[in-house]
């Protein structure tokens, strides 16, 4: 490697993307980390396998451990621990939990921001991805939802874009979901995640109803759509390509068909299925349907190890079906073509240099993609828009 006006990386194996490779191969960028060749090396190679930087599809940066591992329960931990918390306090929580995930090769997020803090969190760390602003509020008619969203502009700063996050059906007015999908086009909604949220949209009824009655959210004369998560979201306008639909535990018979033909990606989050005894949703069977899925670490409080690479290991064991290069998509290309933000997870010349090295066990890169998804090899050095990061 190199200084001055450009770095060089000369390895024995570069992963451009899955399928798609060159060895040996040279990584040329600029001082701004952006690739500017990628090339047959002349010189002396580094024993080493390049692998684009990871982009984790949905992660609450702010959300410490929670104890409960039943959910509503968790849900009211949730709420009284972020009560209790400084904005400070919440900053810095947020920046030691990216620090983690850069440390074992996530360059890129879909960050779901409560606080609206999370970008000055992050000032400084050169990750990109998607800040979704979350909002709430089943309670809200349109003027309340317009008034929210003025206070709730989601940001943008550097390669991290704005988008909004309307929480989730049993958490979010027609209204508020209306009004979000006119102020921003990149969406992300925690869909179908319970019986329990499927069984309050048909009936009305059950613990969902029992919380929004006890924080005063559940309007007068409150009427169930009488349909399911999916459904509501389709005809909210809110089920569309630019939408990412997380969890997706509890789909009804019909709902993969309109997730495929609406085009909007479902995040899975493996940690999150452990930490709450969740049987494994079917991936396999969606990703023959069309319908493409990424990956997520979620949180904290949902995760016995909040680690995208413990998520990824989790993936192959969930569903063993699926190929490496299969699971490292849902890691990398699929979760950034979701975000928006295609130059992501690859590594492309004109895009961030976004880099993972490994030691090298042969002159494939394709040969590296098994032990890596199952855990096995160690990340030796990261680069996050060309930066190394110091370990």
């Amino acid at each position: 490697m190199t200084g001055g006006r450009v770095r060089t990386l000369a390895a024995r194996c570069i992963l451009l993307a899955p399928g798609h490779e060159l060895s040996p191969g040279e990584i040329v960028w600029d001082p701004a980390g952006r690739i500017v060749a990628l090339r047959s090396p002349t010189g002396r190679v580094q024993d080493v396998c390049v692998l684009p930087g990871l982009v984790d599809a949905h992660v609450h940066l702010q959300i410490g451990p929670a104890a409960p591992r039943t959910f509503l329960p968790w849900v009211r931990a949730v709420l009284a621990a972020r009560a209790a918390e400084t904005a400070a306090q919440q900053r810095g929580a947020a920046r030691a939990a990216m620090r983690e995930l850069l440390a074992e090769g996530v360059t890129a997020v879909a960050e779901i921001d409560a606080t609206g803090r999370t970008m000055r969190a992050l000032r400084g760390l050169g990750v990109a991805g998607r800040c979704y602003r979350e909002v709430t509020g089943f309670h809200l008619d349109a003027a309340g939802a317009a008034r929210l969203l003025r206070q709730h502009r989601p940001a943008a700063r550097g390669d991290l874009g704005p988008g909004l996050s309307p929480h989730a059906p049993y958490s979010v007015s027609a209204a508020l979901f209306a009004a979000a999908a006119r102020a921003s086009r990149w969406l992300a909604i925690h869909c179908a995640e319970l019986p329990e949220e499927q069984r309050f949209l048909h009936t009305g009824k059950g613990p969902f109803a029992d919380l929004l009655q006890e924080l005063g959210r559940l309007p007068g004369g409150f009427r169930p759509p009488r349909v399911g998560a999916v459904r509501w979201l389709e005809r909210c306008g809110v089920l569309r390509e630019t939408t990412l639909l997380v969890h997706c535990q509890e789909l009804e018979r019909p709902d993969a068909a309109r997730i495929a033909a609406s085009g909007a990606t479902i995040v899975v989050c493996p940690a999150t299925i452990r930490w709450f005894r969740r049987a494994a949703p079917p991936v396999p069977a969606w990703l023959a349907a069309g319908i493409p899925v990424a990956l997520g670490t979620d949180s904290r409080a949902s995760a016995q190890q909040f680690s995208l690479r413990g998520s990824l290991a989790a993936a192959a064991r969930l569903w063993p079906g699926l190929s490496p290069g299969q699971l490292f998509t849902m890691a990398t290309t699929a979760a950034a073509r979701a975000l928006g933000r295609p130059g992501l997870g690859t590594l492309r010349v004109g895009g961030r240099a976004d880099l993972l090295l490994v030691p090298a066990r042969s002159d494939r890169a394709s040969d590296h993609l098994a032990p890596f998804v199952h855990g096995g090899l160690p990340v030796a050095r990261v680069f996050c828009n060309g930066r190394p990061l110091r370990r």
